[in-house]
Formats: structure tokens, C-alpha cells, sequence
């Protein structure tokens, strides 16, 4: 016996958009969409499976649209992601070398100090990283995200730190990956060389708030000087080197936005497009919340008008060849790494967390947010530090994350914003209808031009 799944979501039917009779239907059991008929829409629904082409119904079975009538499918669903963590082959990593940082952004909730990481909490890093990886027999890779206060300022220790991991792995027979999350104000094209063949990192996020008009307002230097000219040169001078090229680099540039500033994203975009950046780097759009209690999203956009905006930047994108990554969400094991036991948050003092908005924050850097510190023994470290129960608060319903459609392509959305009081929906839940349009229609577009 079959039933029709409760994780599906659906346009409404597409006559207004030229397609009389048709609606697209998407599985977040599968994260898959198909264009369906009217017709066997409402068959599938009410569960008149016989009444269904035999090759259609085919497909809404390998789609999971169609499942089996005793399956329990929040319990399967559940288990599937603990499987899928249990399984995973990378271990994941995030490293805080620096707790300073050249700019003094307004919704930073970070306290910035002149602090690196010294040869002895190096040496710490590689230590808890070996043991990590000895003691669980599904690893094979490490990757670890850079991220600060501005993590290049600590560039000495992040280069140290990756000649011994990157020696471990080989040693190890591991694959090594990296990325980081920068200003971008210091990282010129020769520092951008040594990192990418030193340091193997060849994933950049960026975050360019507006043009300059509108940066230069919010992401300036604690003595408030501008940033986004400096900036923006780097990325065009690194996007034009051979080395971007040859190592298959990524610039993402993020935008950090809200009331004050949204109306300077599609003139960021067209400033992408003069620079010649398009094809180039890659655009994701954000809402500015709260970080570490600071009240930072009192001018955040409600979230409808927000993702009802976003299909507008990204149609934007795409019509003139920027990347911003897939249309539709991905299937989610984890929603980040709270959920993964193994990857931990290391910073310039050697404390760990399980999220990496806690270091150098007053309200999540002590206490049980703190799982430990890595000159210290492993038994004394917290086990069940600030959000690494995500999965059994989900199972508690203490959120409504249990009894939502969009479960399994979000996982929840961000715990630490569901600790704070502040429910993390992701845009997609108010803007699918236009994504699962968005996302045919490109689709379709790529067709014919691979067919004519």
C-alpha cells in the first residue's frame, strides 16, 4: 500500500503563466521538482494511484513523492540525517587565528582584540585534529573553514597551522580542503597566491554590503575609513589572475542586508556586471539578525518582503551570468555543524564551541556555550555544550521544525537563532512558488541552448 507524502510543496496551477493545466510539485524528502498535469496532480493527492500512467507514477515513486503507507516519515527522515552524520567521510573544521579585525561593522557582535594564535595553540590545533580523525574510521578528508574576527590578520598562524594539517593528511592519505571567510581588505593577489598554494584555500566569501554608497556607511574601519573601493579591487585583480583559473577558485560575494540597504543590491549587481565579474564570482543574498544579543536585526526586512526581493535579484543574476549556487535547496542531513560532534570551533585562545558565532562574543563565549579549552584534557570538556542537542530539541517540538513540510531541506535553520527566540525560517519558505518557477525556467533556457 502507497501513500502520498505529507513533504511536498506545489505552485498553484500555471495558467496565468502560460502553462493551462500544469503546476510543479517538489519533494523535500528528495529535493526534486517536476511539472506535473493538472489532473494526475489530484490523483496523486487524493491517492488514485491506478488512475496514473504507469511511467509517471514511476517517477513520483523514485521522487519519493509516493511512499509507503506505514512509513512514519518525520521517525525515517530523523534517521536518515543521524545515519548520514554518522557516515560522514569529512571531517569539518572552523579556526579563528585572529581575534582582531581591521573594520567596525554595526551588527558585528564580536569583541576585537590584538590576539593571535601562538605556536603552542598551533600545535594544539594539529593535536585535537589528529586525534579527531584517528578516532573515528569513516574519515578520509579534512576541511576546515577560516574564519575570525578577520582571519587574515592572522595569516602567520593560519599559514603555520596549514603546512601541518595539510602534512597530516598526506601522511594520512586524506583529502585536504579549505575555505575562508574574509573582508577581503587586505587580500591582495599575491597574498591570495600564497594562500591558495600554500594554504590550499580556494574558496572565498566576501561580503560587500551595497555599493559603495551603502558600504561605506556599514562595513568601514574601526577609524572609520571607506573600504568598499579597496575592496572591490582586489576582487577584480584576483578574478583576472591565472591562478583563479587554474586552482578552480570561487569568489562568493555576500550580501549582508536590511531596511537601511537593500535598495543597493541590483545596483551592486550592475557593478558586478561593469567590473567584468560576472562568470567570474558568485553572489548570495542575507538578512542581517541579531549576533550574540546585540540587536542587530531591529531593521531587518519582514521576511516576506525579503524573498519576494530575492527572486528579483536573483532573475537579476542569471539573466546576466552570476553564479548564485542552486535555485532550490539541497537535501539537508545536518543543518550545520552543531549536529556533527566532531567539528568544533577553535580560536585564538584556544577555546572550542560548537557554533561559530560564540568566540569573542560577551554573551556565548563562557559558560556552557564553552565546551572546553584545547590546553585543557579532553575530560573536562562540556559534551553538551549550547546547541549540540539541535536534533532533540526538533524531536522535543519545542520548535515547529517537527511538523513543517521544508524539514528536510532546512533542518531547522540556524539553532542558534531558535535559542535566541527568534524562529529561522529560511526565505524559501515564503518565496518557493517563484523559486520552483525560477528554477524551470532556467532549466528550460539551458535546454534549448544545448539544443540548438
Amino acid at each position: 500500500m502507497k501513500k502520498f507524502s505529507e513533504y511536498y510543496l506545489a505552485t498553484d496551477e500555471l495558467s496565468e503563466m502560460g502553462m493551462p493545466d500544469k503546476r510543479i510539485i517538489f519533494s523535500t524528502r528528495t529535493s526534486s521538482s517536476i511539472l506535473i498535469d493538472e489532473n494526475i496532480y489530484q490523483h496523486a493527492i487524493n491517492e488514485e494511484f491506478h488512475k496514473i500512467d504507469e511511467n509517471i507514477y514511476k517517477t513520483l515513486l523514485e521522487k519519493e513523492f509516493v511512499i509507503d503507507k506505514e512509513l512514519d516519515e518525520y521517525n525515517s527522515i530523523m534517521y536518515i540525517n543521524k545515519e548520514a552524520r554518522e557516515k560522514t567521510n569529512f571531517l569539518g573544521m572552523t579556526i579563528q587565528p585572529s581575534a582582531n579585525c581591521q573594520l567596525g561593522c554595526h551588527y558585528c557582535g564580536q569583541t576585537h582584540t590584538k590576539d593571535y594564535a601562538s605556536n603552542d595553540l598551533i600545535q594544539k590545533y594539529y593535536d585535537r585534529t589528529k586525534y579527531l580523525l584517528e578516532n573515528n574510521q569513516s574519515y578520509n578528508g579534512l576541511a576546515v573553514t577560516w574564519y575570525g574576527g578577520e582571519p587574515l590578520m592572522g595569516y602567520s598562524s593560519i599559514k603555520k597551522t596549514s603546512k601541518k594539517l595539510i602534512e597530516l593528511c598526506k601522511e594520512k592519505g586524506f583529502s585536504y580542503v579549505a575555505d575562508i571567510i574574509t573582508n577581503g581588505l587586505s587580500l591582495k593577489p599575491k597574498l591570495f597566491e600564497d594562500l591558495v598554494k600554500e594554504c590550499k584555500i580556494t574558496h572565498y566569501q566576501i561580503t560587500i554590503d551595497g555599493t559603495a554608497e551603502s558600504h561605506d556607511k556599514r562595513r568601514i574601519t574601526k577609524s572609520g575609513e571607506p573600504t568598499f573601493d579597496i575592496i572591490m579591487r582586489n576582487i577584480v585583480d584576483i578574478v583576472n589572475t591565472e591562478i583563479y583559473k587554474e586552482y578552480d577558485c570561487n569568489i562568493s560575494i555576500r550580501v549582508n542586508i536590511d531596511k537601511t540597504n537593500y535598495q543597493f543590491v541590483e545596483p551592486l549587481i550592475d557593478c558586478v556586471i561593469s567590473n567584468n565579474l560576472q562568470g567570474k564570482v558568485s553572489m548570495y543574498f542575507a538578512t542581517i539578525v541579531d549576533f550574540g544579543g546585540n540587536d542587530a536585526g531591529k531593521d531587518s526586512l519582514s521576511k516576506d518582503f525579503f524573498a519576494q526581493k530575492e527572486i528579483d535579484w536573483l532573475f537579476k543574476c542569471y539573466e546576466n551570468n552570476i553564479d548564485v549556487g542552486a535555485i532550490l535547496p539541497k537535501r539537508s542531513y545536518s543543518v550545520c555543524m552543531v549536529e556533527n560532534k566532531d567539528s568544533e570551533v577553535w580560536d585564538a585562545f584556544g577555546n572550542i564551541y560548537a557554533c561559530w558565532e560564540f568566540p569573542y562574543s560577551e554573551t556565548y563565549e563562557k559558560g556552557d556555550s564553552l565546551i572546553g579549552n584545547l590546553f585543557e584534557p579532553v575530560d573536562t570538556y562540556n559534551q553538551n555544550a549550547t546547541l549540540r542537542n539541535w536534533s532533540e530539541v526538533v524531536d522535543s517540538g519545542e520548535v515547529w521544525c517537527k511538523t513543517c513540510k521544508h524539514l528536510p531541506v532546512c533542518g531547522g535553520g540556524c539553532p542558534k537563532s531558535w535559542h535566541e527566540g527568534t524562529p529561522a525560517c529560511p526565505p524559501f519558505k515564503s518565496n518557493y512558488k517563484e523559486k520552483l518557477l525560477l528554477d524551470y525556467y532556467i532549466r528550460q533556457k539551458r535546454k534549448e541552448i544545448a539544443e540548438a
